[in-house]
């Protein structure tokens, strides 16, 4: 199946926000922001096997093969500006995938925005294992925040999500490190003011270096899922980054 969910009517698209979804995450994490944004802003996402609508397909098992497969999925979009936005795992995947599609076309996106994400040099050692147990995944989860104790306690819920999130936990444990020459478009950074998972400065500074364009920082009330728990003010600020993006065109009239 594609790998790429839109969730927007694209001949009404003037420029697309491509989402990344966090580990063990879905597409559908984004569905209802295609009628949240203004118009002219287009809502995708993008789906690793295993997940979401991809649940019968074999999970991913190295990140070089499926940023290509993610690569390869999006070239319908490329024809109008694109941001790139990535939550925890998504934002290290929307990095990969920009230098991917600078290698293969010499294509970058207008912006790209890293959500409660530490970059992809401090992640080298993931912050569950992969082998953790189901009680101790959930255990990790529940520290996170943002997800309900009613689905932490959903059977149906963690049948389909924990190996998603494992799968997703050893793609990031595998990813190597290779040098690139940094991004040449803006790289915003948002985090969630209770988030103990990620090391606000540290992270800025470290994805700062990742890209010659302009970088911004942000901060929302919530934890790690904060995209979830203040929705309203993050999709305000996507709105107006995107906005920003591409010179002030896009929330303009006509």
């Amino acid at each position: 199946m594609n790998a790429l969910r839109v969730w927007s009517k694209p001949d009404e698209v003037r420029m697309w926000l491509l989402c990344l979804p966090p580990g063990g995450g879905s597409a559908r994490l984004f569905k209802d922001w295609a009628g949240l944004l203004p118009e002219g802003l287009g809502v995708a996402a993008l789906e690793l096997p295993g997940h979401g609508s991809r649940l019968a397909e074999p999970a991913a098992t190295n990140i070089e093969s499926a940023v290509a497969e993610l690569a390869d999925a999006v070239a319908p979009l490329l024809e109008r500006p694109v941001m790139l936005f990535g939550h925890s795992m998504g934002a290290v995947l929307a990095l990969d995938l920009a230098y991917e599609l600078r290698t293969r076309r010499g294509w970058k996106p207008v912006a790209l925005v890293a959500a409660a994400s530490e970059p992809p040099e401090r992640q080298r050692v993931p912050k569950a294992s992969p082998d953790a147990s189901d009680e101790e995944l959930v255990t990790w989860l529940r520290g996170l925040g943002g997800t309900s104790e009613e689905l932490l306690t959903s059977r149906e819920f963690l049948a389909e999500m924990l190996p998603a999130l494992r799968a997703d936990l050893r793609l990031v444990a595998g990813r190597t490190e290779r040098a690139q020459p940094p991004l040449g478009c803006p790289l915003h950074v948002y985090l969630g003011e209770q988030d103990l998972s990620v090391d606000g400065p540290a992270s800025e500074r470290c994805w700062a270096t990742l890209t010659t364009g302009k970088q911004l920082s942000r901060s929302f009330p919530g934890g790690h899922f904060f995209v979830q728990e203040s929705t309203g003010p993050v999709l305000a600020a996507l709105a107006e980054d995107a906005d920003a993006a591409v010179g002030g065109r896009l929330l303009r009239s006509g």
